[in-house]
């Protein structure tokens, strides 16, 4: 019993690592980031 909860508790260290490295990284693709522009760069 004890080595399945260790795979379990590996993989889920694991899987949730991957994800909060994903989400940081990506952080302006969920929308959660999005930088102004600045104003050199615009068209107006």
């Amino acid at each position: 019993m004890r080595r399945i909860t260790l795979k379990v508790m590996t993989l889920s260290v694991a899987l949730l690592t991957f994800l909060a490295t994903t989400t940081v990284a990506s952080a302006c693709w969920f929308g959660a980031y999005q930088p102004e522009e600045p104003k050199s760069l615009r068209e107006e």
